[in-house]
């Protein structure tokens, strides 16, 4: 009976033990919790363990003795106790963010919600960054005027063209025309040139720009700008802002919405391309083709 009661006494003095650790986690949690909690953990898993040693001992000892139903019922309520202690110092263990007065289920529900969010969007814009639409108002489309053409030094199918689009100095820009547009046509015609490609090489020769020109797997006709028209001039869509990108990187996308149309001009998403009160952009006689 006095070694079941002296059990009893060691039993309850641990699990005031582990109430207290209960406590002091509680509030170590709210300041402290990225340095203490794995130190909290293993001590309450210890002081847990010391429990059931315990636990396990009177129930091996059988004490027969007239008090031992009342014991036996006591031990059931306080490893009852103990359990439920266990549970709710798991629970809030296991929560990432915990502080004084605040309901842990709802808490960690809502920092796994938000684990969630960054794991399935790790790359979410900031809610002030401003994005533009990606649509012909990204194009820098110009009127240009090609001064001179010859032949590619180290490419027969190219052109090198030096062309004045209304700058301080003319672009050079290579075009994969020789098959479709005479040498003597070249010179001295007006274009449309898409000017904020990235610069590069072809063929050993810099290119700075892009001579728009209606295809066809058979043909390619270069654009022709309205009459008056001068270099410089910008090129325009009815319902597009012009806000092209220093370095055009869109241009494809942009490209599957650029077509001549049954009376020759060319356009975006059906509407033609201008030249502010001098006309629309045209070619010679492809329709209904891609503009590249």
């Amino acid at each position: 009976m006095n070694v079941a009661r002296k059990q009893l006494n060691a039993i309850k003095i641990l699990h005031a033990k582990l109430l207290d650790t209960l406590k002091r986690l509680q509030n170590d949690l709210a300041n402290n919790y990225n340095q203490d909690i794995e130190r909290l953990k293993l001590e309450q898993e210890s002081l847990k363990a010391q429990v059931e040693t315990e636990i396990a001992k009177l129930k091996k000892q059988k004490i027969q003795i007239q008090t031992g139903n009342d014991i036996n019922k006591c031990i059931t309520s306080f490893v009852d106790d103990v359990n439920k202690e266990d549970t709710l110092t798991v629970k809030k263990i296991t929560n990432d963010k915990c502080s004084d007065n605040i309901d842990v289920k709802k808490n960690n529900q809502t920092l796994k919600t938000e684990k969630k969010q960054k794991k399935n969007n790790p790359a979410v814009p900031a809610k002030n960054t401003i994005t533009t639409p990606v649509d012909f108002g990204k194009l820098d489309l110009r009127v240009a005027k090609i001064l001179s053409a010859s032949k590619h030094p180290n490419a027969d199918a190219l052109y090198v063209e030096t062309i004045d689009v209304g700058e301080e100095k003319p672009r050079n820009v290579v075009s994969g025309l020789v098959k479709f547009v005479p040498l003597e046509a070249m010179s001295n015609r007006m274009v449309v040139l898409l000017c904020n490609l990235k610069p590069s090489k072809i063929r050993g020769v810099l290119s700075e720009a892009m001579v728009m020109c209606a295809s066809s797997p058979e043909n390619v006709e270069i654009l022709e700008p309205p009459p008056g028209s001068v270099p410089g001039d910008y090129i325009n869509v009815d319902g597009y802002t012009r806000s092209p990108d220093k370095v055009l990187k869109v241009f494809e996308e942009i490209a599957q919405d650029l077509k001549t149309d049954e009376n020759l001009q060319a356009t975006y998403k059906g509407i033609p391309w201008t030249v502010a009160d001098k006309g629309a952009v045209v070619t010679k006689s492809l329709k209904n083709v891609k503009i590249k």
